[in-house]
């Protein structure tokens, strides 16, 4: 990877991985409930959109940075659903040409209603400043691929924003194991661990990162098969069990951190502003900060509310 000026150095930590996950799912939950399209032949067609003109279907595939079998598995669905047509070339009948139909044009435009409506379901945009950070974090990411058209710059920006936060989220699953040998879940376990450096128990690490009780313990228990962290208990509470860093857990911590903030340095900081990188940077402690306070604040009514035995 290469060197990064001082200037680009942004440190993200465990609450950008909350808000970047959170968002991840908010935008499959909104292709899902919109499409029978998968993020794939998604992403073909919004290309195909951008471009605005017939688009060599090989040049196309370079492009993506697929495989030949797969543009053409993505081209065929979206000709069978009549979003997208395949032409011969007239001078080699082997190179073929591709172009999106109203339909396709149609069916973004609907899917991108959708992932909007999916984000400010899931993300807290009832207040004004939240929905600003949410909206300028959306926008941020839409340019981290950047469009074929330079008019379409501004079109579709969560659909965009879908796009590359599921190439980034690819992208960053196969560097830290590259890394590390390390899944997602584990590293995302390790780097919180490393921000508070003291023991904490399975559930709250969970409840912390935005994962289920399982997938945080499962993750745990292969950390600890690493020798990465190890297992405390409490003399006060035999059924609380604490994770801990191990030596080699503090080590790997920081390779975690500077692999992330590299990664973000060449993959996504690359095309933004300073603006747009602070915004995706903000929305994650702001955002995640507030869903934190309601969690608590909904826990203390609850205890409120216990009556003696």
């Amino acid at each position: 990877m290469g060197a990064t000026s001082e200037k680009d150095k942004f440190n993200l930590d465990s609450t950008y991985f909350v808000a970047f996950e959170m968002a991840h799912e908010a935008l499959a939950r909104g292709l899902a409930a919109s499409s029978d399209l998968n993020i794939t032949q998604y992403r073909v067609l919004t290309k195909l959109l951008q471009a605005g003109e017939a688009v060599n279907q090989g040049a196309l595939g370079k492009l993506l940075g697929m495989k030949p079998n797969g543009i053409t598995q993505a081209v065929d669905a979206l000709e069978a659903r009549g979003l997208a047509t395949r032409e011969s070339g007239r001078a080699d009948g082997r190179t073929r040409f591709l172009r999106v139909t109203d339909a396709g044009a149609a069916h973004v435009a609907a899917v991108n209603e959708a992932l909007v409506e999916s984000l400010y379901e899931h993300f807290p945009t009832a207040d004004p400043t939240y929905r600003t950070i949410l909206e300028a974090a959306v926008a941020a990411a839409a340019q981290i691929e950047p469009p074929l058209n330079s008019e379409m710059a501004n079109r579709f920006p969560a659909t965009r924003s879908l796009v590359s936060i599921e190439l980034l989220r690819a992208e960053t699953e196969r560097t830290l194991r590259e890394a590390t040998g390390a899944s997602f879940n584990e590293c995302r376990i390790v780097q919180r661990l490393s921000e508070t450096d003291r023991p904490e128990r399975v559930g709250e690490l969970a409840c912390a990162l935005h994962l289920s009780p399982v997938n945080a313990a499962r993750a745990t228990e292969r950390l600890v098969g690493r020798g990465w962290a190890r297992r405390l208990k409490s003399p006060a509470d035999k059924k609380a069990v604490y994770v801990a860093l191990t030596d080699e857990g503090v080590y790997q911590g920081f390779l975690i951190s500077a692999t992330v903030n590299e990664l973000a340095a060449t993959k996504l900081w690359a095309h933004l502003t300073p603006g747009q990188r602070e915004a995706i940077e903000r929305v994650g402690h702001v955002v995640v900060a507030d869903l934190d306070a309601r969690r608590q604040a909904k826990e203390q009514a609850a205890y409120d509310l216990l009556q003696e035995i």
